[in-house]
């Protein structure tokens, strides 16, 4: 093993019908303000707030909204140890500030410690908020359904099968994860219907089971229309009839009677009609069932028991089960409720209101407020201030549970940096830190996808959505940190093989999760992860290419794909202005990126490698053709002679190629990292792969003193003030690092990773930010501050280079085997190659024992290295497809 701690292949079992990430029920799940949240009931989608506002007594206070800057910073965290620490910055720099540690002790309780440190030459008055609320999911259904326990409700969007007489594109890839024609909204029972699209065409058809134990009895349809509209619906199977559903623009019901007819399915097919939407069918025996339609009003107010002598509180919800305790330490403290929804404006207004236990805004939501003051630090002095949260399912339990906080030992943090990692490294470890503290906390509750509401992680926490290339990203920082989180994160995003979404989608239709599975795969050799992902992967890319279900990708004769109808972006690169040229002239329909097609070649040749591990050779087969006919499209159809990349390429009305697609001054609009993915892809000629280089590295095409950007600095449309236009970012870079290895250039891999890690460490250094992107003009940070989705290359090129133990490849090469010994001074590793690309030198990267000198021997035979500092070799192994063993051993002491 690398040194990474054992994968739990138990987990896989029970991964194949849940997109959760399992951290457990406390976690800094929160979406409004930072602290640690609690899940009552991951069913439910309610979620509890706790956070702490420090400020200056009767002066500043900083409230950690997670939306926007807000003087708070992830600073720690270790998911598996179940600890979050976050920095308040009272006066900037580290003058006065206080830390906030979360550590989950069991489900049940977390212990908070915060520690107040003043190292200014005055003396400092601090005041704590310790804040409590409860928060309701996006969607609340605004009624609730009360009926019998022998009825069955089955909501209208749990059908067995959908059909719509007209196909579109995103029939088997639903915008995150929602089933075919749902939709969410608050005015249904359960918060789902179907749209009033299955009631508008002729044709459309649903089918139900009907539950076993109705023979015959009665099916009530709950739907809501406009008012006047009307809609029929042909039935057969159970109820052989037509149904007219006529609106009044509210929630309405129709009974009609049924028979078992032997097939245990109901169908219903859309006749013509204003349109309707179905909510839910409700199944009895009886005629005229009993049922009620109730309010279901949010209350966000809790009923609160107080003991005072013992500074204790608990708390109860009405709609979520359990009992939530805090106890706090010894200080001169103050009860209170802010009635409002907001607490950025609303609560600053309301500092100097010394006197009102109840602070009341709009009612529209409620933060229990222990208000503990003062807190008095002497210069340079500091103190820890701790309580205790709880969650049990009955008050006795609770008040139980709360152990007084003084004295309660805690989980250690182990050290970030120590002797798993290159003496060379410690120059990065704060903003390695960060950048781990960034990732481990940006993760929310809920999201909904796919029936279910899951745990998931972000890119920021701005961002309240599934994403799935910013995903993949993340799963490959995961592969660093939590291999366990990280195998939950590639599920997240793929589907069991047959689903109706070939995968969850949102976003650029990069496939990000076939590398980070790979990465994840050489790093355990794992058989059983392999055998559990493999078939959701090849449905991904079946999907991707063109060649499963409703996917419209390969639509266009020369072969070349692309994904407008799924996305206005084809690589993650929001102003690249190719892609730009195309939506404002409205030609996603005829013309295709380069990126698309290269993507999935280079996803066909992973796959195909773990095709033959599998002994899936048909499987293999089949990639190989693809593979030959993508990479014969890009060569005969794309490359550019003039430019020197390869071109977005235009096509007539019938789908046939017609050329490059050009900017108005005739240039090709393809000059930037679009037009290199071919290099990527592994199938460029010599000649092609020395222009293209030439390209990337140079100082006048792509290069930057602060790394490699998206567009050619020598283009016409070139900016120096755009998003991606204009920006270094690192995910692109990412998938040139790993080109590098694949082409035998290490030095070049290096020279990316070295400057990624470099302009990233002098940022964060300085702001303590962990920044989306970086401006060409000055290498500064810009976009989201506490950014930790397309950001994570940093973790990857860090462990690459400087932990010990660390093997890193390009897409080319599959561990079959890969072993250290005890003391990291010897590695052993079965290689196996991609061998539908013409064997080549490859390159890799291995961090061992930095106290010796080390010989690399392949197939027995000596084969050179670098070693650009002790410990770190860059082994490239000779040009051949043939499987062999790679043996590390000591030369010498160093």
């Amino acid at each position: 093993m690398h040194g990474q701690q054992l994968l739990d292949t138990s987990t896989l079992k029970s991964m194949n019908t849940t997109h959760d990430i399992r951290l457990g029920p406390w976690g800094p799940y929160s979406k409004k303000y930072a602290g640690i949240s609690h899940i009552p009931d991951i069913a439910a989608g309610m979620r509890f707030d706790f956070f702490v506002m420090p400020g200056f007594y009767r002066n500043k206070v900083l409230i950690p909204n997670v939306n926007f800057e807000s003087g708070y910073f992830p600073w720690q965290a270790d998911s598996r140890q179940g600890s979050y620490t976050y920095r308040y910055e009272l006066i900037w720099k580290d003058q006065v500030y206080v830390d906030v540690n979360y550590q989950i002790v069991d489900s049940s309780k977390v212990i908070v410690s915060i520690k107040c440190v003043n190292r200014t030459e005055l003396p400092q008055s601090l005041a704590l908020n310790l804040m409590a609320s409860m928060n309701y999911p996006e969607v609340w259904p605004r009624f609730k359904l009360q009926k019998s326990s022998q009825d069955v409700w089955i909501n209208a969007v749990d059908y067995k099968q959908i059909r719509f007489a007209r196909q579109e594109p995103k029939d088997n890839l639903v915008t995150d994860g929602l089933m075919n024609g749902e939709m969410r909204n608050e005015g249904f029972i359960d918060g789902s219907a179907l749209t009033k699209k299955f009631g508008q065409s002729a044709g459309n058809s649903l089918s139900y089971s009907i539950p076993a134990q109705f023979k015959k009895g009665y099916l009530t349809i709950f739907y809501r229309a406009d008012i006047g509209a009307v809609s029929r619906i042909s039935a057969s199977g159970a109820i052989h009839q037509q149904i007219i559903l006529e609106g009044d623009g509210k929630l309405k019901w129709i009974e009609i009677p049924f028979e078992w007819d032997g097939s245990g399915r109901l169908i219903l097919t859309s006749l013509e009609g204003d349109g309707v939407e179905l909510n839910g069918l409700l199944w009895s025996i009886k005629k005229d069932t009993k049922f009620a339609i109730e309010d279901n009003l949010k209350v966000v107010n809790p009923k609160v028991s107080t003991d005072f002598k013992n500074r204790q509180a608990i708390l109860k919800y009405q709609h979520a089960p359990g009992y939530y305790g805090m106890s706090w330490g010894n200080s001169s403290y103050k009860i209170r409720e802010i009635r409002n929804d907001e607490l950025d404006v609303y609560f600053r207004k309301a500092i100097h209101n010394h006197v009102d236990s109840i602070l009341k805004g709009n009612n529209q939501g409620h933060f229990e407020n222990i208000f503990i003051r003062p807190l008095v630090l002497l210069a340079g002095s500091e103190k820890t201030f701790s309580c205790v949260l709880t969650h049990n399912p009955s008050m006795a339990a609770a008040r139980q549970n709360m152990s007084a906080p003084k004295n309660i030992p805690q989980k250690a943090q182990k050290p970030f940096i120590g002797p798993t990692f290159l003496p060379e490294s410690k120059t990065y470890a704060f903003s390695q830190k960060m950048l781990r503290a960034a990732l481990l906390e940006n993760i929310v509750y809920p999201i909904y996808t796919q029936r279910s509401y899951i745990r998931h992680y972000t890119p920021g926490k701005w961002w309240n959505s599934l994403y799935t290339w910013d995903s993949g990203f993340i799963a490959l920082g995961l592969n660093e940190l939590d291999i366990n989180r990280a195998v939950e994160c590639i599920n997240a995003y793929t589907t069991e093989p047959g689903s109706q979404s070939a995968f969850i989608h949102h976003g650029a239709p990069v496939p990000v999760q076939v590398y980070a599975f790979f990465d994840l795969l050489n790093k355990t050799q794992s058989l059983p992860l392999l055998e559990y992902f493999y078939p959701r992967l090849k449905q991904y890319y079946s999907f991707l290419s063109g060649k499963l279900g409703s996917s419209s990708t390969g639509r266009l004769k020369s072969g070349l794909l692309n994904t407008w109808d799924y996305f206005y972006n084809s690589g993650g690169w929001d102003d690249y202005p190719a892609q730009v040229g195309i939506h404002q002239q409205r030609l996603e329909s005829t013309v295709s990126p380069v990126i698309t097609t290269a993507q999935c070649i280079r996803f066909a040749k992973i796959l195909r490698m773990l095709a033959k591990k599998l002994n899936k050779n048909a499987d293999a087969a089949d990639y190989d053709i693809e593979i030959k006919a993508f990479s014969k499209s890009l060569q005969a159809y794309s490359w550019n002679e003039e430019s020197g990349y390869f071109s977005y390429v235009r096509h007539d009305s019938s789908g046939k190629a017609i050329g490059a697609f050009r900017y108005k001054d005739g240039s090709d609009y393809n000059q930037g990292m679009d037009g290199a993915y071919p290099l990527f892809a592994g199938i460029c000629t010599p000649a092609q792969q020395n222009i293209l280089l030439k390209k990337l590295f140079s100082a006048d095409h792509m290069w930057t003193p602060y790394g490699m950007g998206v567009v050619d600095r020598a283009a016409a449309y070139y900016l120096n003030d755009g998003y991606w236009n204009g920006s270094v970012w690192m995910p692109h870079q990412w998938f040139m690092w790993k080109t590098m290895l694949d082409l035998g250039k290490p030095e070049l891999a290096m020279r990316i990773s070295s400057t990624g890690l470099e302009v990233f460490k002098r940022e964060t250094d300085h702001s303590y930010y962990t920044f989306e992107h970086y401006l060409s003009e000055t290498g500064r940070g810009a976009g989201w501050h506490q950014f930790s989705g397309l950001s994570t290359p940093v973790l990857n090129w860090y462990n690459s280079t400087f932990k010990i133990g660390n093997v890193t490849t390009g897409f080319e090469i599959l561990q079959e085997k890969s072993e250290f010994n005890s003391e990291f001074s010897n590695y052993e590793a079965l290689l196996s190659f991609d061998d539908s690309t013409p064997a080549h030198a490859r390159s890799m990267l291995i961090c061992l024992n930095p106290s010796y000198q080390y010989q690399a021997m392949f197939n027995g035979r000596v084969i050179q290295h670098l070693q650009p500092y002790p410990g770190l070799l860059q082994v490239t192994l000779p040009a051949t497809n043939v499987a062999g063993q790679l043996i590390i051993k000591i030369k010498g002491r160093k």
